[in-house]
């Protein structure tokens, strides 16, 4: 067997594990990165993007200020009580390295702007703020990789772009259709690929070598450390030897079947995670057979989606727009449609044990339909065989199309009444919804009373099933604050790091915003670099 010696190896090409290799490189370390697909970008290429990053110095932008205390005061309030995996230790540390982390990519010269309007989700908690601590990397063209573009990876699910807010709106989305039809912007590049772009030309441009189709098979323990790997490449299998350290940024267990099956509630289905396929908690289990313990396995990302055209559609958009509501089995809501993605999706669950609704029913009028995008398909625009394989179903009336699903009739019939009741007054006194700045800013602005609610009136009425997808999974290797592994007795596995998907993270309950698992990720990662490159006491003493 052929053995390869290396500084420092990272396990996956996604933002995290670039971002871990950026930082290695620049404090002059060789780097390998590895990555088990032919394609470099992981989960955060086809997703929004978003980096949740607390007293980052680009607020001033908007006019707001952050502080450690107040940001301090939010974190804690969104994640409760600490435990052993979501320590006072890892909270500190993601509080203190936000804004270095923002500053120091800044500084690189790949440039985070505020989201404006971007809120965090609790309004109700002390350090909560309305817009500036979401960051997102501007659009850029993708052909700035040159050969390697045909590499990254492509995104599969639809945008949301489609959604007018006024009057004069309702003109550019005739527009907008048929700029759809007949146009393409094939270059751009939004959101999560954009940031992956950004760091892989970075890293590129460094001399990392980043290998794909290159999969990791095992670690190599001596002594009890962790001195590199084993990886199939090529059909060869190779032994690559780290002299300062293996950091893990391989991603969770969501693409393997087995694994969701034994740690995820039930039911699960891999048809249903919008994250990577290749995530298959093979890093994971590596880690564990290294002596590494592992936490937090019965959770994930949790996110609404549908199933259309064969693919996974998050349904973030729709959802919160009027004119729809969520049902269970029994034609009855059960939690704020609006709401943060993780909620609904647990919301899910929790109901399932009692009333099925795995899966759910979004119910929508015509007047949504004909507005509104929904998964693929544009609005007013239903194929034909979307209808024949009941992807989506419509009918004359509720009382029908409760007939057609298969729900209670009575059920959906007097959710509706009441709900017709709420949108009038624009006040939902079950559930709240549209009652939060980040929920109002998710709807239609030409709803003024509230953006987020809609009488179901005019028929025909739809309906699409809602399963509890993911974007990843929670759980995986405990570590520390330094991003290290631990054992169960809460000792150091030398010589081996964990990020992102393939560490057990801090959140429990609450999600902070949209953008924190992104964030979360980044931060562990640059704190590893530093930490296997000797560097991260200057980090926290600066």
């Amino acid at each position: 067997m052929r053995t390869i010696a290396t500084d420092v190896l990272i396990v996956g090409g996604g933002a995290s594990g670039l971002l871990a290799a950026m930082a290695a490189r620049r404090l002059k370390r060789e780097v390998i990165v590895l990555e088990a697909t032919e394609s470099v970008g992981g989960s955060t290429a086809a997703s929004g993007g978003m980096l949740w990053l607390p007293q980052n110095e680009a607020m001033r932008k908007l006019g707001e200020s952050d502080s450690e205390e107040d940001a301090t005061a939010y974190l804690n309030a969104a994640l409760g009580a600490v435990n052993e995996i979501s320590t006072s230790e890892r909270r500190a540390a993601f509080i203190r390295t936000a804004p270095k982390l923002a500053h120091w990519l800044d500084a690189s010269k790949l440039a985070l702007q505020p989201v404006r309007g971007q809120a965090d989700y609790l309004p109700a908690a002390p350090g909560y703020r309305k817009q500036g601590r979401a960051l997102l990397v501007p659009s850029l063209d993708k052909r700035i990789l040159g050969p390697w573009l045909d590499r990254l990876r492509v995104p599969v699910t639809s945008g949301h772009e489609l959604r007018p807010r006024t009057p004069t709106e309702l003109l550019g989305a005739t527009r907008a259709v048929a700029g759809r039809l007949f146009t393409t912007d094939r270059n751009v590049a939004r959101g999560g690929a954009a940031l992956v772009i950004e760091l892989l030309n970075r890293v590129l441009g460094q001399g990392v070598n980043v290998w794909t189709d290159a999969r990791m098979t095992d670690l190599i323990v001596e002594d009890g450390r962790v001195v590199g790997l084993r990886c199939l490449r090529d059909g060869e299998e190779l032994e690559l030897r780290a002299n300062d350290g293996v950091i893990l940024a391989a991603g969770g267990f969501e693409g393997s079947e087995d694994e969701r099956e034994e740690n995820l509630p039930l039911p699960t289905d891999l048809a249903w995670t919008a994250g990577c396929l290749s995530n298959d908690g093979a890093a994971i289990n590596a880690a564990q057979r290294a002596s590494a313990a592992l936490g937090g396995m019965s959770d994930a990302w949790w996110l609404p989606i549908i199933i259309a055209d064969g693919s996974v559609h998050p349904i973030d958009t729709e959802r919160r727009l009027p004119g729809c509501v969520i049902v269970d089995q029994a034609g009855y809501r059960f939690v704020n449609e609006a709401g943060p993605a993780y909620r609904v999706g647990k919301a899910m669950y929790d109901r399932n044990r009692t009333v099925r609704s795995v899966p759910a029913y979004l119910v929508m009028d015509n007047k949504f339909r004909a507005r509104y995008e929904l998964g693929p398909w544009l609005p007013g625009a239903t194929p034909r065989s979307a209808l024949e394989s009941g992807e989506i179903v419509r009918a004359d009336s509720l009382s029908d199309l409760a007939t057609a699903l298969g729900i209670d009739r009575a059920g959906l019939l007097g959710t509706a009444v009441r709900f017709n009741g709420f949108a009038s007054k624009g006040k939902d006194e079950d559930f709240g919804r549209g009652e939060t700045p980040f929920e109002r800013a998710k709807g239609d602005a030409t709803k003024r009373r509230n953006p987020n609610l809609g009488e179901l009136e005019k028929g025909p009425f739809w309906a699409v099933k809602v399963y509890p997808g993911d974007r990843g999974t929670k759980g995986g290797v405990r570590i520390d604050a330094a991003s290290r592994a631990l054992r169960a007795d809460g000792s150091v596995v030398p010589g081996l790091y964990a990020t992102g998907g393939s560490a057990a993270s801090i959140v429990k309950t609450n999600v902070p915003a949209e953008g924190t698992a992104l964030a979360l990720a980044c931060v562990e990662a640059y704190r590893a670099a530093m930490h296997v490159c000797g560097q991260l006491d200057t980090v926290d003493e600066l």
